[in-house]
């Protein structure tokens, strides 16, 4: 993520200044998490989450996105929760204010992976991420096949989510709210599996509501939300 560098080391100015702190935003995930689908990536879910956040407390918001395209649940507990875990400000671990996370919509995919694996990977997951956290379970896979197993997949998400300070996002639930023809042609990009502009933006209201609810503060209409623009101190 291109700004990721350049918003740590505004980070770390800030922390010797002694002025305050931004609202530091923390993403994990695949490659929703890094927006693609959308027409740009300052459309993805995550910038606006980013974007919301700022609306909402008038707050400056430090983005730090540790996605990672193509990743599952095993490359969160391998790479991404690390790499968190390794970075410093002043001298001191990082400590983000919110961190949200989707997972699993690659992991369907992986025969070889049964659910309870995924489960126990997801388990591992929220012992492991800061808190509070914002955890989706996986959109309906419909009308394929593997619909029943995301399913299930989305079911071990939740029951990782029921820990202190972890939300769960219902994509699942939104998106079976949709008939399959709009579901399909109104709300993926061209590649048939990833969001699009407009299903991200419907992830950043329930983001945003999630987070707002969870850390005490009045949420935003999305729609009326300006496009983030990065905070580099």
């Amino acid at each position: 993520e291109r700004y990721l560098l350049s918003t740590l080391q505004a980070l770390e100015l800030r922390a010797h200044t002694g002025e305050p702190m931004p609202l530091v935003y923390v993403a994990l995930g695949d490659s929703a998490a890094q927006g693609l689908g959308a027409s740009r990536y300052e459309e993805g879910y995550v910038p606006r989450v980013a974007a919301g956040l700022k609306a909402a407390t008038g707050r400056d918001v430090a983005l730090l996105n540790l996605s990672l395209s193509g990743g599952v649940a095993a490359s969160v507990l391998g790479t991404q929760l690390p790499q968190l875990e390794g970075l410093r400000v002043a001298g001191k671990q990082l400590m983000p204010d919110v961190v949200t996370l989707d997972i699993g919509g690659n992991d369907v995919g992986i025969g070889e992976l049964s659910p309870e694996e995924f489960g126990g990977q997801m388990s591992a997951i929220a012992d492991r991420i800061p808190k509070p956290a914002f955890i989706a379970d996986i959109p309906t896979f419909k009308p394929l096949r593997s619909e029943k197993r995301a399913s299930e997949m989305s079911r071990h998400i939740e029951r990782s989510a029921q820990t202190d300070q972890i939300s769960l996002i219902r994509l699942e639930e939104l998106s079976n709210s949709l008939t399959t023809y709009e579901y399909i042609s109104r709300y993926h990009a061209g590649d048939m599996f990833h969001p699009n502009s407009p299903w991200y933006h419907r992830w950043s209201q329930l983001f945003v509501n999630s987070i707002a609810d969870g850390l005490g503060f009045e949420s935003v209409d999305m729609t009326h939300v300006p496009e983030w623009e990065p905070w580099l101190g």
